[in-house]
């Protein structure tokens, strides 16, 4: 059996270095934070880093994790970065924090690799030297054909959109010294089967695979005549001037070394599984080798194309959130990787969506459309990411003047140290954490006026809601008019559905005449949560809750006060209908 290590250096060189770039770390972190306050930043950094913090601490529908940080840009503009947690926590109990995540703190950014990846082979199509629909063997300098269609080519364009056929083994790699041919060799070759009719011959089926992505880092090689990791950084990274590399290649030494470990937790605290401060403290490329292998040596004689898995083009690239969102920005005028090469139909299964993950997959970049209860109305284009306990995110939201967004905005985010089945959120292509974080960027872009929806946003995170409570049930007793609460978010869509419902005639002039309104701000339901358990409600199920009452107190709805959590989905003759059933003059 092969066994793996990292790098050999003497222990206390490896800790001083660590503990130098702890400090560092630090005392710039001090630098950015006291900068990014004294900024005056319209997208109100100050509550926008205070819900990173609650996002990482848990307070919320979601769990504790190790780090969150995201970027947002309007045009060319960064108008929000931030982050919160711990970039690396103390030996040798790993519970305290070592190090701050910061905005720029670069990470192993999982499958948004594959979207850089083909950002860096489109210039070799632009250049004429590669044709996206030529049979790959040819670029290669081996046969690669399906046995179940050995009449099929595979072509480059099938291996970015992931319909090549070629489906991922256990392992999608190949260690040093081995060879990355070696995968497609024998009878447990990773293609897809043949079955009637055809489905899965190449460029049928869609099937999300890492290992389309080492064959094309083998096709950039051979290509190119460059390694891998170096021709990503000699043309794509260093022209948009980003400090990024696959596995650390072409990082700087000072980035290397402020990189954020992933990692997970357990009962004694938090376990490092990728990128330990032996991985930051290196100079070469970090690959898996087996043991003797001297990695200099070995790269200084490494042969084009003969395994470019060593540099994990589908996961590998190191990069952070603010890297990330100037990388997508590559996607506001491009068409070729962008524009959709498959799209699920559930008519005819045509590809595995992974219950709706996947709906629409480019060259490279995804395609999310939001639903109504996350970012209703817009499509996103980018790349997701999710590996040890790591979910990350780079998109681009294109300029819409008809929709009230006159600029681009892209945006990024991570999170570390995430449970291995955190909960779902409201949209299939996104967890629960995630979609926290999606919120929060679309909060940072409302706030620098960037989305303009024209919806109300009521709700006051800073206000007391219960001296509100008390104050309209004051106010009911002298006028006989009836509180009512309405239990929300200004990030929920259908709260401010509901608010704008009530500023709409004829409902407006019903409110005001008949009704007390309280926006009550409940976060994500996991705050002023004591104001329902005030009337009996122990639970909020959902956004909005509307709760109706008498001058007296009494919870006069309780039947129905969870059925207006698709506010925005009923119809204005519904929602009339429905007050008017609890107006003062009704009863």
């Amino acid at each position: 059996m092969t066994s793996f290590h990292s790098f050999d250096r003497q222990k206390n060189a490896r800790l001083a270095k660590h503990i130098i770039a702890n400090l560092i770390a630090v005392l710039a972190a001090f630098v950015i934070g006291s900068a990014a306050q004294a900024s005056g930043n319209p997208a109100a950094p100050g509550k926008l880093d205070k819900e990173l913090r609650r996002i990482v601490e848990g307070n919320g529908p979601t769990e504790p994790i190790a780090a969150a940080a995201i970027a947002v840009m309007v045009g060319d503009r960064l108008i929000y970065s931030g982050a919160a947690g711990c970039a690396a926590f103390k030996p040798p109990h790993f519970q305290k924090c070592a190090r701050p995540f910061r905005p720029d703190t670069r990470v192993r950014v999982a499958s948004i690799s594959k979207m850089a990846l083909a950002m860096g082979l489109k210039t070799l199509v632009e250049d004429g030297r590669l044709d996206l629909d030529n049979d790959v063997s040819a670029y290669l300098g081996w046969r690669l054909s399906n046995p179940a269609f050995p009449d099929a080519k595979i072509t480059a364009r099938q291996l970015l959109s992931h319909t090549s056929s070629i489906r991922d083994p256990d392992e999608y790699w190949v260690a040093a010294p081995g060879h990355f041919r070696a995968l497609f060799e024998g009878e447990a070759a990773p293609f897809a089967a043949d079955n009637t009719g055809g489905t899965f011959r190449p460029g049928n089926w869609f099937e999300y695979a890492n290992l389309n992505y080492g064959v094309l880092a083998g096709i950039i090689e051979r290509v190119s005549g460059e390694r891998f990791d170096l021709f990503m950084t000699n043309h794509l990274f260093r022209p948009l001037t980003l400090d990024i590399g696959y596995n650390w290649s072409g990082v700087t030494k000072d980035a290397r070394l402020g990189g954020a470990a992933l990692m997970r937790r357990d009962e004694k605290g938090w376990t490092t599984l990728v990128d330990d401060f032996d991985v930051l403290a290196g100079e070469l490329p970090y690959f898996l080798a087996a043991d003797g292998i001297d990695r200099g040596d070995f790269l200084a004689a490494y042969q084009l194309g003969d395994n470019p898995t060593l540099f994990s083009p589908q996961g590998g690239l190191r990069a952070s959130v603010i890297d990330l969102a100037t990388l997508v920005r590559v996607l506001r005028d491009d068409s070729l990787l962008s524009t959709p090469f498959w799209q699920h139909d559930p008519a005819r299964e045509n590809g595995n969506s992974e219950d709706g993950f996947f709906s629409a997959f480019g060259l490279g970049v995804q395609t999310v459309d939001g639903n109504d209860a996350l970012l209703p109305g817009m499509q996103l284009v980018g790349h997701s990411g999710e590996a040890y306990g790591l979910y990350s995110g780079a998109w681009l939201l294109k300029a819409d003047p008809t929709a009230g967004r006159m600029k681009d905005i892209t945006f990024a985010f991570v999170a570390t140290g995430v449970d291995q089945t955190p909960p779902k959120g409201a949209h299939p292509s996104f967890n629960a954490i995630e979609e926290r974080l999606v919120r929060l960027v679309m909060t940072a872009a409302q706030n620098e006026r960037a989305l303009y929806d024209n919806e109300p946003r009521p709700f006051d995170d800073t206000a007391n809601a219960m001296d509100a409570v008390d104050a309209a049930l004051n106010a009911a007793k002298a006028n006989g008019k009836r509180p009512l609460l309405v239990l929300g978010g200004n990030w929920c869509h259908d709260s401010r559905g509901l608010a704008t419902k009530f500023e709409t005639a004829p409902l407006q002039s019903l409110i005001d005449d008949n009704f007390l309104p309280v926006w009550v701000d409940v976060g994500h339901r996991d705050r002023n949560l004591d104001v329902a358990r005030r009337f009996g409600i122990d639970a909020i199920l959902g956004t909005p809750t509307v709760l109706i009452l008498s001058p007296d107190g009494d919870l006069l709805n309780r039947e129905s006060v969870h059925d207006w959590r698709t506010a925005d989905s009923k119809t204005l003759a519904e929602t009339i209908e429905y007050f008017v059933s609890f107006a003062k003059s009704v009863h």
